[in-house]
């Protein structure tokens, strides 16, 4: 191993160490003494391992278990306990979206937060109601949702619109490939997908879903799967607004029972021309139509399916292409496939990666 590249590994451990200690009561809860440590034993172990520094929502929804299988496996590091947003709420009253300068989406608003400050590269987090998709959507980042292979929390929650729920666990990181090995080591499965006939997918008919920017799903949609176009077969099927999660949630389930293996939606952008948050929804007609601008449609639903969801940055600001696989191993073998042919069409922009991702390689000048 070359001398300059395991300075360089212990480097950025340490500049992570310093700016997660920098946002302790902001947006870390608890930054683990220990992790400094643990990186050189590591690293003293297998000088190729690239250190993974991964922050944990501070919930009581994520068992211990989970994180243990995670930690030290590959390289990931345990390092924070991430603040979530008060109550749970679907945006962060306390903090700003470093990317588009509105307040931040919620309840996994930390752990996108400190992946884009350079404190961690993944993020565990737990959705109920779209709080690890919507806020990884709303910051550039990947995630995968995780409900269909069996990852949940252990308590039964009441959702604002009095649906009964288990949360999801989820994982958000600034690479699709770190989320997909992350999920690997904790579910132990290794999601192999042996292409033989072609996926079926769902997408809104035209004029069906209308996003808050103007554009019309069905056709966002279609530009997407015309990607996919060798590996998958495209229905057209009726959507409604999403206004009723109850509806919602019941025809989500008529489309997976139609034989269909994915739902494909494009969506945003996240709390940028409104805020998809329900305690603001329940004041009014200026309070729905301020929800109803927030960008959120299957994802304020998926984990209420009991499906697999990824996102992956769309390109657009605060936008993302959101693949719901139905539950079970087999369709998010689905999903993972088509995201992975995906992961390179869409993704962070240069400045992107430079200003956020590759911070910490970044020398800070200032007064001396």
């Amino acid at each position: 191993m070359d001398y300059q590249q395991l300075l360089y590994k212990m480097k950025k451990v340490s500049k992570s160490i310093i700016k997660a200690n920098d946002m302790i009561g902001k947006t870390v809860t608890y930054s683990r003494r220990e992790i400094l440590d643990e990186a050189v034993f590591a690293l003293s172990k297998d000088p190729s391992i690239e250190p993974i520094l991964f922050g944990v929502k501070d919930t009581n929804q994520i068992n211990n278990e989970i994180v243990s299988k995670l930690k030290g496996n590959n390289g990931f590091l345990f390092h924070t306990i991430d603040k979530m947003s008060d109550r749970g709420r679907a945006i962060d009253i306390d903090n700003i979206n470093p990317l588009t300068g509105r307040v931040m989406t919620g309840s996994s608003s930390c752990g996108c937060i400190n992946i884009l400050r350079g404190i961690n590269d993944l993020a565990i987090g737990t959705d109920g109601g779209g709080s690890v998709l919507a806020p990884a959507i709303s910051t550039g980042l990947y995630s995968i949702m995780a409900k269909g292979v069996g990852l949940k929390g252990c308590i039964e929650k009441q959702s604002t619109d009095n649906i009964s729920f288990t949360p999801a666990l989820g994982i958000i990181s600034h690479n699709f490939d770190l989320c997909k090995r992350a999920l690997t080591s904790i579910v132990d499965y290794d999601f192999k997908y042996c292409f033989n006939e072609k996926i079926k997918i769902a997408i809104p008919r035209k004029g069906d879903i209308q996003l808050p920017n103007k554009q019309d799903m069905n056709m966002l949609a279609k530009t997407v799967a015309e990607n996919l176009k060798d590996y998958v077969e495209v229905e057209e099927l009726p959507f409604i607004d999403f206004d009723d999660r109850n509806e919602a949630i019941r025809m989500c389930n008529e489309i997976f029972n139609k034989d269909i293996d994915i739902i494909l939606t494009v969506e945003g952008p996240i709390d940028l021309y409104g805020l998809g948050d329900s305690v603001i929804g329940t004041n009014g007609l200026i309070g729905k139509r301020e929800q109803r601008l927030g960008g959120k449609y299957i994802i304020k639903v998926a984990n209420m399916v009991e499906a697999t969801t990824i996102t992956l940055p769309y390109g657009e600001l605060a936008m993302g292409v959101v693949i719901t696989a139905k539950n079970g191993i087999s369709g998010a073998k689905k999903a993972l496939f088509l995201a992975s042919k995906l992961k390179e069409i869409y993704k962070p922009n240069d400045l992107y990666e430079r200003y956020f991702i590759n911070s910490n390689s970044q020398e800070v000048k200032g007064f001396i």
